[in-house]
């Protein structure tokens, strides 16, 4: 994989990446704003609709690029050196469109009229109930860190089947790897019938606009939902991957992007700054040219191993082979290591730049509130590692997904 520069137009690049480089000038245009939010400008927005960046993984069937998940990892990659948040809602709005894949191309034509790009919103938290109604579902809720929901024009919510009152469990001899659980039902529905709270203020990735979102007693028809669980519509190898390792690819690229933008800006100012009671700039310093290097291989070596493993993933599910246990889990620990890289890379990196890591004009101290705001979501949790743990020291995962 070459490694991308995040002003250079290298020859060869995939559409898309090279569609991500040229929205830099743009996103540098925008900086101020993009530092305060709470939403994305709405030129951004509507770049990175226009460039097709929301909906990389929406299916040709619908007239989307259906990206290989190496090439979608490198876009969002690229836009996270740009900015965080950028990349983040690109990140939201395609990871949601996996899920059209699930859903039978007449019922996402409805949603999606011939022409548009998607731009889509969401959350996988089941903080939502469906109520069968008719030949439909009636949805209500209030769902959290739902991003890039001003901008979107379809809403993916999790909710959890009830009936008369009550969730709706899996039975003990339904086959189901949890038995017992609450039965979820994904909902897709045009975002006009969702009301934004306008309620986010993260302290990173402000421009996310991760607002709390609510629908009450909103009925969607039964092919706009999907059965958590289920065989997707589409039978392409990109929608017969576990929904955990789809999920997991899909995040990777952006403390990836973040920390190599944080080494990128060390190296820039190291060629200028002089620190206090020296006489050489940074870059002559040799604690200066330790950390550069270090930080540069433990990067690479994340994302080596994230290449490796979505590879991995990729090749099974290409061959129309299922992804084995271990394969998930080899992409499990890859997500996890790219989060605390990444983690680790950007706080070295601001340690190094010294009190001007501080400063808002600075790069450093947006980069360290977006990586550690990213990380927090549970595709970086470390507690997403005990079921590749279990499995390396011969057990069962322990759960239905890794």
């Amino acid at each position: 994989m070459n490694e991308m520069s995040p002003t250079s137009k290298v020859v060869g690049l995939p559409r898309l990446v090279a569609a991500a480089q040229a929205l830099e000038p743009l996103i540098r245009d925008y900086r101020e704003p993009l530092a305060k939010g709470p939403d994305l400008p709405r030129p951004l927005a509507d770049a990175l609709k226009q460039a097709g960046l929301t909906q990389l993984w929406l299916p040709r069937a619908l007239g989307g690029p259906e990206t290989h998940p190496v090439e979608f990892v490198q876009v969002i990659e690229t836009l996270a050196r740009f900015d965080g948040a950028v990349a983040w809602c690109a990140m939201i709005s395609s990871a949601s469109s996996w899920l059209t894949g699930m859903m039978a191309a007449e019922a996402m034509r409805r949603l999606l009229p011939a022409g548009s790009m998607l731009a889509a919103s969401g959350s996988g938290h089941p903080n939502g109930t469906a109520t069968r109604d008719g030949e439909g579902w009636r949805v209500n809720g209030r769902w959290s860190w739902v991003s890039f929901s001003r901008h979107s024009t379809v809403s993916a919510l999790m909710c959890v089947e009830q009936e008369n009152g009550a969730a709706r469990l899996t039975a003990e001899d339904s086959g189901s790897a949890s038995p017992g659980a609450p039965i979820l039902r994904g909902v897709l529905l045009p975002s006009s019938m969702v009301q934004v709270l306008g309620n986010w203020n993260g302290s990173g990735l402000r421009s996310s606009g991760s607002h709390d979102v609510t629908c009450t007693d909103v009925w969607v028809p039964d092919d706009c939902t999907i059965q958590m669980g289920m065989p997707g519509a589409q039978v392409n190898p990109l929608y017969t991957l576990p929904m955990a390792s789809a999920f997991a690819i899909t995040v990777i690229g952006i403390p990836l992007g973040i920390a190599a933008a944080a080494v990128d800006a060390l190296v820039h100012l190291a060629q200028t700054k002089v620190a206090f009671i020296n006489t050489a700039p940074l870059c002559e310093q040799e604690a200066i040219q330790l950390e550069v290097a270090k930080a540069k291989t433990r990067l690479h070596a994340a994302r080596a191993f994230a290449f490796e493993a979505i590879g991995s993933v990729w090749a099974s599910a290409s061959a129309g082979q299922p992804v084995s246990v271990e394969q998930q889990a080899q992409l499990r620990m890859a997500c996890w290591n790219a989060g605390d890289a990444g983690k680790e890379v950007v706080e070295r990196m601001y340690s190094a730049a010294g009190s001007t890591a501080v400063l808002e004009d600075a790069p450093f101290a947006a980069m360290l509130r977006d990586v550690h705001a990213a990380c927090q979501h549970i595709q970086f949790a470390s507690r997403l590692m005990v079921p590749p743990g279990r499995i390396l020291l011969g057990l069962e995962p322990g759960t239905p997904m890794i």
